[in-house]
């Protein structure tokens, strides 16, 4: 199934073309969210070659299930948890519990830490198309709803979405576009333990709400296995160009979520 959606809102980051860029900040009191601090421009390019080429390793799929998977299903209580790893350093920075709290009119997703503690919690107008996504650096919310896992659940799936976001309480809303491809099966081994899951590759291109951010880009894989009606791993980073610094791409976060346990609702 292909996508296409409009944005309603918001303006393109600048290409390589030469596309319109985003006017600089007014002052140097514009808020602006917390990056990495400039490398010099050989390391820069160093660091984002050898994740791309550390994401690019050739996936070992195997054979698709022998029926269509159906559409995921979930109930009030079904309950994944999950440890976040940073993948720069390899260490577990902490957990994420996700807990489904309401179906209707919105299927709403609790999100809580390690300590229990509440935080941004997820929502979705259906599995999983999402309306709020607190999984990046700030909560999102787009105007439509994103399809995280496409349909149907099978290789050679894909979408095309063009669409907008803005921010918890903000009226501005921002570019997004998105390519989704489930290019096959693997066999994957997560804390929870071995799972057969699709695997899902999203390649995003977005305006920043930080303005100081140009040409954001950001990939993400994802392995949804029907066992769990969920992903058992979801890894995402992202590159930028830091205004006044069109040749040295800086690097986002590398993060990891991955399945320590699931409980379906009793």
């Amino acid at each position: 199934m292909r996508t296409s959606r409009r944005s309603t809102g918001g303006h393109r980051p600048t290409d390589a073309a030469g596309a319109e860029t985003p006017a600089p900040p007014a002052s140097p009191e514009t808020p602006a969210v917390s990056h990495r601090p400039a490398l010099p421009a050989r390391r820069a390019l160093l660091i984002s070659g050898a994740a791309l080429l550390a994401g690019c390793a050739t996936p070992q799929f195997v054979a698709p299930p022998a029926a269509p998977v159906p559409p995921p299903t979930v109930r009030v209580g079904d309950r994944w948890r999950y440890q976040v790893v940073d993948r720069f350093s390899g260490r577990v920075t902490g957990l994420r519990a996700m807990q489904v709290a309401a179906l209707q009119p919105q299927l709403r997703v609790a999100v809580t830490d390690g300590n229990d503690r509440p935080l941004a919690e997820e929502t979705y107008a259906r599995p999983w198309e999402v309306v709020q996504e607190p999984g990046y650096d700030l909560v999102q919310i787009f105007t439509q709803p994103i399809p995280v896992v496409p349909q149907p659940i099978a290789v050679g799936a894909s979408a095309r979405i063009s669409g907008a976001y803005r921010l918890p309480g903000q009226d501005d809303q921002y570019f997004w576009s998105e390519w989704i491809d489930a290019p096959g099966w693997e066999r994957i081994r997560v804390p929870a333990g071995e799972f057969e899951a699709l695997r899902i590759e999203r390649r995003i291109a977005f305006t920043h709400s930080d303005r100081w951010r140009l040409s954001a880009q950001r990939s993400e894989t994802l392995w949804y296995a029907p066992a769990v009606d969920r992903w058992v791993r979801r890894e995402w980073t992202g590159n930028y160009l830091w205004y006044g610094m069109r040749r040295s791409p800086l690097r986002e976060d590398w993060v990891a979520y991955e399945l320590i346990d699931y409980a379906p609702a009793g």
